[in-house]
């Protein structure tokens, strides 16, 4: 599994949950605190998402990395011993 792919599935996910009329775009812009114009073009590829921005999502979405892999991913990871754990929630 890639970092590129990870992105690739966050914003899929999200534009499907838009799509699906769970959210909005221009209200999960703000939830995020990141314009609306700028989502928008990281959900339609011309601007890049940088890892600050898909921490805000995930965070937005309330999950995480982890929540973007496959079962098989999780059941391969697992079988080679490298099981991701949830992470936990800190105070930093």
């Amino acid at each position: 599994m890639t970092f590129e792919r990870l992105l690739e599935r966050l914003a899929r996910r999200l534009r499907t949950t838009i799509r699906n009329g769970e959210l909005t775009e221009r209200g999960f812009a703000r939830r995020i605190g990141v314009s609306q114009p700028h989502l928008h073009n990281v959900l339609a590829g011309t601007r890049a998402m940088t890892p600050r921005v898909a921490d805000r999502i995930l965070a937005g979405l309330g999950i995480s990395a982890i929540d973007l892999l496959t079962d098989e991913e999780r059941r391969g990871a697992a079988e080679r011993g490298q099981a991701p754990e949830r992470p936990r929630a800190t105070s930093w």
